[in-house]
């Protein structure tokens, strides 16, 4: 018992936190740790992960700076070997003393530290107590609970009462998981467990994004998923494994980093040529990648290319080498007496417990396969008589379908050089044909290498085939992903892998990649690379469509000259590739949006006389003239004054709403023309004003309903909270927008002049609900935004359930699109639903002021 007390002090402790404590105001801040330690000795200090490897050695009077923007925790090792968790913060000063065996602290987090060495998270059981007994079981949680009763009720900042609360949950946890795993590899002593006895374990949903903190926390999760794995609550796949395992984590940020852990771990485990495959399912698995993900990805596909070239010799498809070996016996075995087979090596050495532990695995595989045409071999690399001697005594008494054998000169034999074995255990496949399959594969206590090798017995591939679901994933990520650098690296890794494989059938999905890169590029001024990207493109039907929503974009964000060029581009290329055809009914219905838009960008870019021939062919072509497609024409027709046809659509401007100053001056212009002076024009305007206002009325009296509006607390810019129960005896416009949303930043400058128009009337609110959006910095972006545009909307976020997915407060008014618009009473009833905008700043503003006015 006392040594499984060592094994469990020893073994790194990992922390369950809560909440970021972060130093106010601050990203990275000196922390400074002195070593008052009175030893000729060696005493070690080093962060709590599961990265370090070793001991990192520090010197008696040393000062240790660091860079912190976090609290957190360290080990001291003194110079008896004791360890003792350190807890430092952002910017903080700490001095560990050690003087005749004692240590103490002292410094800004002194008082805390005294209290985690007096209070420690490693609980001794009683001796008579069964090891991870029931009785066990329940005497953890006790003294968790009166751990965490005591750190409760210690005057001990809260922040910090908060976070080493989850370390003592956690060091629990981290038992249940490597206590009987200890047991069982060090004591080669199998543990009976009683019912439940994981049941703690499986509470955790992963949905706390101050895991990322602590990186050895990633360790007990993956333990967690593969004992899962084992007990069948996950079904094992050898290829699909970590898309199962992302389903099991709530919070994206903890996804993407546990992710891109698991990643690390499978490289740095040696050389897996399924690492594609795995790199593949990450990126699919993760919304919304930011650019450290993708640049930490990209370093992950260096390292896996840096292997595959290390072990070129032992790749799939390679030749195995034939060997030989003896058995206990001393009679000679060779491979090529097994060719024809699958062929499993399981290297290992008398001395090494962890290959023992899995040799019960790799025999009861081996029994279960024993009809099959596969030979499991047990290659000892012992040498010397007396680990020949521990080996022969290992191996006497075992009997089944497995070759017991020892390869002659160890770990210096030709076949332990040629596959590269410094370690084990190591696992090797070889297929019927005698070819590499997997140089190394899982450990036969993993379910998936039983998975892999009835695949390879059912003639199934293991390879890295592309399919259409992965293609369409992919796109998908292009699609969600922030930055055009994002999008480009998830697109050329695509393409490579297409370009191996000669999946024709993705190039759809490439073109898709493709515009939605080269139209990001363009948005972000990178117009160079947007334009390399896109001269690659043959002049095609796609082409223009590339050029044509990258200058929508460009013109969105007010690019005016980017967006002129590749909507001229798009334009001409219309033309051309239509010329001489009769048009499909695909292009009659592009002409008025690309030659409208064309139009719209030369008009406000003041090149009216270029916008003309444009116009008219988008007239010529819409089956419905928008708002827009009326003002543009408008424009042009007065420019060239040509009035008796520009007066019925000024005329149709104003019955909607567009009684601007601009359609007025026109249409007044239009007037004199015609009639030679303005007599009458005032009676003739104010029918058309009015004309539009009976309209208004009949249109609101249809529209009109009356349900109860849910209620909802959501949090602002500033971080304050605003309810809709606090609104109440206020008319209350509510606007769910987001920022990728091209219509609804459209629709803003109405909604500023709307709400400036009630700015002083006490009883309306503007609300601007920003929803549909996960982006990590979203609050930086939508103020950014905010403030260049001068907008002073009091912006709310609809944050995403982390459960359902789904965003909530849109959830619940059930709006089918944005912009979508509610305005409700003073009692709390929705009164009327408005989705889109018609692109009439006009009409917009009047009907907002119309439908205030009647539930006032």
């Amino acid at each position: 018992m006392k040594y499984i007390l060592i094994i469990l002090t020893t073994i790194a402790l990992v922390i369950f936190p809560c909440q970021r404590i972060t130093a106010s105001g601050s990203t990275n801040q000196k922390t400074t740790v002195t070593f008052n330690a009175h030893t000729d000795k060696k005493v070690f200090f080093q962060p709590e992960s599961d990265l370090v490897k070793g001991y990192e050695e520090v010197k008696p009077g040393q000062t240790l700076t660091l860079s912190l923007d976090k609290a957190a925790y360290y080990y001291y090792v003194d110079s008896r070997s004791r360890f003792y968790t350190v807890f430092l913060t952002p910017g903080s000063k700490t001095e560990i003393i050690e003087n005749n065996g004692q240590v103490t602290f002292e410094g800004d987090n002194a008082a805390i530290n005294r209290y985690i060495q007096a209070h420690s998270s490693v609980i001794t059981t009683p001796k008579e107590m069964a090891l991870y007994s029931q009785e066990w079981l329940e005497y953890q949680r006790k003294a968790i609970d009166q751990l965490l009763k005591e750190l409760r009720t210690s005057g001990l900042p809260e922040e910090f009462i908060h976070i080493h609360s989850m370390y003592y949950q956690c060091s629990y946890l981290y038992q249940l998981i490597n206590g009987p795993q200890s047991m069982h590899i060090f004591l080669n002593k199998a543990q009976e467990l009683p019912a439940g006895f994981y049941d703690d374990l499986k509470k955790n949903k992963y949905d706390n994004p101050a895991i990322l903190y602590y990186p050895k926390w990633f360790t007990l999760m993956r333990g967690d998923m593969e004992l899962r794995e084992k007990q069948g609550d996950i079904p094992p796949h050898h290829l699909n494994f970590l898309t199962q395992y992302a389903t099991h984590i709530s919070n994206e940020e903890v996804k993407a980093a546990f992710l891109l852990r698991s990643l690390d771990q499978i490289l740095a485990a040696g050389y897996s040529e399924d690492f594609p495959i795995y790199q593949s399912a990450v990126r699919k698995a993760v919304n919304n990648p930011d650019s450290t993900f993708i640049s930490q990805l990209a370093e992950l596909e260096a390292r896996y290319n840096e292997l595959r070239s290390k072990y070129t010799t032992i790749t799939r498809g390679n030749p195995a080498p034939t060997f030989s070996g003896v058995d206990a016996d001393g009679q000679t075995y060779s491979s090529t007496n097994y060719t024809g087979k699958i062929m499993v090596l399981d290297f290992w050495f008398s001395g090494c417990m962890p290959c023992k532990a899995e040799i019960p695995y790799m025999e009861k595989l081996a029994d279960e396969l024993k009809d099959r045409n596969i030979q499991f071999f047990s290659l000892s690399l012992d040498s010397g008589e007396q680990l020949m001697k521990a080996w022969k005594s290992l191996v006497k008494e075992k009997i089944g379908p497995t070759l017991q054998l020892n390869i002659p000169g160890g770990f210096q034999s030709e076949l332990a050089k040629y596959f590269g074995i410094r370690s084990v255990p190591r696992i090797v496949i070889i297929d019927q044909q005698g070819k590499i399959v997997d140089a190394f594969a899982r450990r036969p206590s993993d379910p998936k290498l039983r998975q892999q090798l009835l695949e390879l017995l059912d003639g199934k591939s293991t390879g890295t085939a592309l399919t259409k679901e992965e293609a369409t994933q992919t796109m998908m990520a292009v699609s969600r992903a922030e930055t055009a650098a994002q999008k480009e690296e998830i697109m050329r890794s695509f393409i490579k892998k297409v370009q191996q494989e000669k999946a024709d059938f993705a190039y759809p999905m490439v073109n898709m990649m493709m515009s939605l890169t080269v139209e990001a590029l363009y948005v972000e001024g990178q117009t160079e690379k947007a334009d390399k990207y896109a001269n690659q493109l043959k002049e095609s039907e796609f082409k223009r469509d590339v050029l044509f929503m990258s200058g929508a974009k460009c013109f969105e964000n007010n690019d005016l000259a980017t967006a002129e060029r590749l909507m001229g581009e798009a334009a001409q290329m219309t033309l051309k590739l239509n010329e001489g055809k009769t048009l499909t009914k695909e292009e009659i219905q592009k002409y008025p949006v690309v030659f409208g838009m064309y139009a719209d960008v030369l008009i406000k870019n003041k090149h009216i006389p270029e916008a003309a021939p444009y116009i008219r062919l988008a007239n010529e072509h819409a089956t419905n003239r928008d708002f827009t497609m009326n003002q543009n024409y408008a424009t042009v027709l007065i420019y060239e004054k040509k009035y008796e046809e520009a007066t019925p659509i000024l005329e149709e401007l104003i019955k909607n709403g567009g009684s601007n100053t601009q359609n007025i001056n026109w249409l007044k212009e239009a007037y004199v023309a015609q009639k030679g002076n303005e007599k009458g024009f005032e009676k003739y305007l104010d029918k058309l004003k009015n004309t539009f206002q009976e309209q208004l009325k009949a249109k609101l009296a249809q529209k009109m309903v009356e349900e109860t509006a849910p209620v909802f607390s959501l949090k602002n810019l500033n971080n304050e909270t605003v309810s809709l129960e606090s609104l109440k005896g206020k008319i209350v416009i509510l606007d769910f927008w987001a920022t990728w949303c091209g219509p609804c930043k459209a629709s803003f400058p109405a909604m500023q002049k709307a709400a400036s128009y009630f700015a002083k009337d006490n009883d309306v609110v503007f609300l601007f609900i920003n929803t549909l959006e996960s982006k990590k910095n979203l609050k930086e972006i939508v103020s950014k935004y905010m403030t260049e545009h001068q907008y002073d909307f009091n912006v709310l976020f609809d944050t995403q359930d982390t459960a359902t997915k789904k965003y909530p407060v849109m959830e619940s008014y059930k709006a089918k699109g944005i912009p979508a618009k509610f305005i409700i009473d003073k009692a709390g009833n929705i009164r009327f639903k408005l989705v889109g905008f018609s692109g009439s700043e006009d009409e917009t503003v009047e009907e907002i002021k119309a439908m205030v006015k009647l539930l006032q």
